[in-house]
């Protein structure tokens, strides 16, 4: 199916939600600023329209603002949206390019709070709100106490969840298909996992459901959004 394109050639505006809690729909924070001058990177991510059954390319430049703890950052970023276990698999080519209209941020607590409103992430959550995706540094650096895998899994999963967001996709519920399965990326892991094992990368259903491209890209300010796919409505 064809996507809806909003190629928003928008500047560092609003931005969404970070994996966690429900009164978010796209959010995450940290200490007071020690933000640097941006050092902007690029990744892949675009929205033109795609050719007949060609991926959906979507651009994305990489900007790390927060610079303790955050050594590494782009190359994180770009890894894990490169990842054949991501969101490629869905039918999305994410490339980097330096004028990109998308952008993922890591930034301290008050520069994040500042792109996320009229998302309230409270120093403390990431998020996604039009062509911005900004994450929490102090999450980026340390996780949650609630999570329950590696360090480089949670910074994997905050990548694939908010980017996820970006692509479309809103939060997923119920947090596994079954006890003790893996969670699904969507849902908002950094609050807890609820029984089901951490998990960075979307599921099948996940996938399926994103490659229906139905969904506009980098949606704005969506406070009540809820998702139109889960795992009833594909096949097994």
């Amino acid at each position: 199916m064809l996507l809806r394109r909003a190629m928003a050639a928008v500047a560092l505006v609003a931005v969404g939600c970070g994996g966690e809690a429900d009164v978010l729909e796209r959010a995450e924070t940290s200490s007071p600023s020690t933000s640097a001058p941006a050092t902007t990177i690029t990744v892949p991510v675009e929205a033109p329209a795609p050719e007949p059954d060609g991926p959906v390319v979507v651009e994305l430049r990489i900007e790390r603002r927060a610079t303790v703890g955050t050594d590494g950052f782009d190359q994180v970023v770009r890894d894990t949206l490169a990842d054949p276990r991501g969101w490629a698999q869905a039918g999305f080519e994410i490339r980097a390019t330096d004028d990109a209209p998308h952008v993922v941020v890591v930034a301290e607590g008050p520069e994040v709070d500042a792109l996320c409103a009229p998302y309230d992430t409270g120093g403390r959550f990431s998020c996604q709100i039009g062509p911005v995706v900004a994450l929490n540094a102090d999450r980026w650096r340390e996780a949650t106490d609630t999570w329950p895998g590696t360090l480089e899994e949670y910074r994997q999963m905050l990548v694939n969840h908010e980017v996820g967001h970006l692509l479309g996709r809103h939060h997923a519920r119920p947090a596994c298909e079954e006890p003790g399965g893996p969670a699904a990326v969507m849902y908002q892991q950094s609050a807890g996992v609820e029984g089901c094992l951490p998990n960075p990368w979307p599921l099948p259903w996940e996938i399926a459901c994103a490659a229906r491209h139905d969904e506009p890209i980098a949606p704005p300010y969506e406070p009540d959004a809820t998702a139109t796919c889960g795992p009833a409505d594909v096949d097994a």
